[in-house]
């Protein structure tokens, strides 16, 4: 019974080792993916608490510590810099670690609460928010260009607030207009005064006028449409305007950052070259606005060419190449989303092939994006070389034309040139 006991202990282990190997070999296989975050419910009822909760969080962005005053003044960009560096070497020296690095464990021990059970929800916010390296480990860059992030993030934010803040106050003027003039007409009405008489008059006397400013009211109601109901986009935000009956650019469109918001009109600047423009809210009513801010994350696309004699292995060895660089970069890269055929060159001896990966940041943060993209286009091409797969192209024929022999004489022109002239003006006389 003993040894039963024991060869059944044996079959149970090696089971558990065979379905715990065969998931890590099928969720290497699947793509890797991140679960969506479930948003609650926009027409749940505020609390007079949560009115006030949301006023004091933001007068603490206001404040000189924003982030506590544990963490340090934060009230500008440089000291939040300052703050963050100094954060993260008391950080480590508390950590007695060996490893210039700070180990994620030492941020985590915040997940926990007060009974000591982790929190799996804050530790999953913290992997977000900090992204440390397939060891676990944060260098000082990463640790300073997170609460950077976040620090960039709020003060968007807070300029958003005081610009929602300005445009409501105007539609509330406009309101308050309306409303008197209103109570005014029934004031009126009650104490007897015959006003529909000259409120005929003056009716009759605005619509010879109503076919001129027909238009521009019509734009002006859908630019105040545009703000209130739509809402397409916040201060800071990054858009591209274009026409929605025609397609856009697949590598990405040209943005204008947007400065200010009224009701009439929208300041942006350009992206590029920092120039300065304005639009009427009635005129982009109209128009394809692609807002990178609320965009998902960026896709890139990298292709590549390899001749048509290289063996598949070395193909599925590149593939193999290209994934292991984007999971050792977990900071850049969110995951690889393909790697396949798109073009298939008999004639040139080639087929291309079509890097796919989903970056981490969003377009509006375009910077990381294009560098990442260059650095997997560099590695890329060098593992190519490494593997010898870099494609040449095939040699173009050549046309080989024996000519006459030039008979060059005492004035320096060739005398075959000459006849063949001579031939040309003998054939237009014999034709006359």
């Amino acid at each position: 019974p003993r040894l039963d006991s024991e060869r059944s202990t044996k079959l149970k282990s090696s089971k558990t080792l065979m379905s715990s190997s065969s998931q890590l070999e099928i969720m290497n296989l699947l793509e890797e993916w991140e679960e969506p975050e479930i948003m609650s419910d926009s027409k749940s009822k505020v609390s007079i608490k949560d009115i006030l909760q949301f006023r004091q969080a933001v007068s603490l962005m206001d404040d000189t510590f924003p982030f506590t005053p544990a963490f340090g003044p934060a009230n500008t960009r440089p000291s939040c810099v300052e703050s963050s560096e100094n954060l993260y070497r008391r950080l480590h020296e508390g950590s007695e670690t060996t490893s210039p690095l700070l180990p994620f464990e030492i941020l985590s021990e915040i997940a926990y609460d007060q009974n000591g059970n982790l929190m799996r929800d804050k530790v999953k916010a913290l992997i977000r928010l900090f992204r440390p390296d397939r060891k676990g480990f944060l260098t000082k860059l990463d640790f300073a260009s997170s609460i950077d992030e976040v620090y960039r993030d709020f003060r968007i934010f807070r300029a958003s607030l005081s610009n929602s803040s300005t445009i409501d106050n105007s539609f509330e003027t406009m309101i308050n207009v309306v409303f008197f003039i209103v109570i005014i007409l029934l004031v009126l009405a009650i104490v007897g005064f015959k006003m529909w008489e000259p409120i005929l008059s003056f009716s009759s006397f605005f619509f010879s006028f109503s076919f001129m400013f027909g238009p521009a009211s019509s734009k002006y109601f859908e630019g105040i449409l545009l703000i209130f109901v739509r809402r397409p986009y916040d201060i800071g935000d990054k858009i591209a305007l274009s026409d929605p009956e025609s397609d856009t650019s697949g590598s990405g469109s040209s943005t204008w950052f947007v400065e200010k918001v009224s009701l009439f009109t929208t300041t942006v600047r350009f992206a590029t070259t920092n120039e300065v423009a304005t639009y009427s809210n009635g005129s982009l009513a109209r128009l394809r606005v692609i807002n990178a801010k609320r965009s998902p994350k960026a896709i890139i696309y990298v292709y590549m060419k390899f001749g048509s004699d290289v063996p598949f292995h070395m193909i599925q060895v590149f593939k193999a190449a290209i994934e292991n660089f984007v999971k050792s970069r977990p900071r850049e890269w969110a995951q690889l989303n393909g790697f396949r055929a798109t073009r298939v060159e008999m004639e040139l001896n080639f087929i291309e092939y079509v890097i796919v990966a989903t970056h981490r940041e969003m377009w509006q943060n375009v910077g990381p994006i294009l560098q990442s993209q260059a650095d997997l286009a560099s590695f890329s091409l060098e593992v190519s070389k490494r593997l010898k797969l870099k494609y040449h192209n095939p040699p173009k024929p050549v046309h080989l034309s024996l000519g006459r022999k030039k008979t060059i004489n005492s004035e320096g022109y060739d005398e075959n040139d000459i006849d063949q002239v001579a031939e040309l003006f003998g054939d237009a006389e014999g034709g006359d």
